[in-house]
């Protein structure tokens, strides 16, 4: 009688430690993403900053920040002239503009500063030039704009 119960005990005994390895064993076989059944975010809720600024101008068919095409030289309106300067677009009451001299050949790129109040004549070219300003802020870039002049 004893033989049996011992049996018995032993029987169950392993079957405890059998259902306690398949338990184990099945939850190492599941992967992560399988334990938590969400879904992930996507890429339009996790962008902050200028990011969500671009992506939501992009959706309306703006660049607020100037960042499209930016390998393509950007001509002004305007002929360069004292009486018909070029016109730079600008949030901003001053704008650094790149210059490309006639005779420059690389190395250190070559700007001026536009203003407001003086515009700005570019001392390689002669070119003078305006700022077109527009103080509006319509993307709300100025809350996150650390170098605004």
């Amino acid at each position: 009688m004893s033989l049996r119960k011992l049996t018995q005990v032993a029987v169950l005994a392993s079957q405890n430690v059998q259902v306690q390895r398949q338990v184990h064993l099945s939850a190492a076989r599941c992967g992560f993403f399988d334990l938590f059944k969400k879904p992930l975010a996507r890429q339009e809720d996790q962008v902050v900053g200028y990011q969500k600024i671009v992506m939501d101008a992009v959706k309306v068919g703006e660049d607020p920040l100037e960042t499209q095409d930016r390998d393509k030289p950007y001509n002004p309106p305007g002929s360069g002239t004292r009486a018909d300067p070029f016109l730079v677009k600008s949030k901003n009451t001053r704008r650094y503009v790149m210059a490309q001299p006639p005779n420059h050949s690389g190395g250190t790129p070559r700007g001026f500063w536009v203003t407001l109040e003086d515009g700005g004549r570019c001392p390689y070219t002669g070119r003078h030039y305006k700022l077109d300003y527009d103080p509006s802020d319509k993307w709300g870039i100025n809350e996150l704009d650390l170098f605004r002049h």
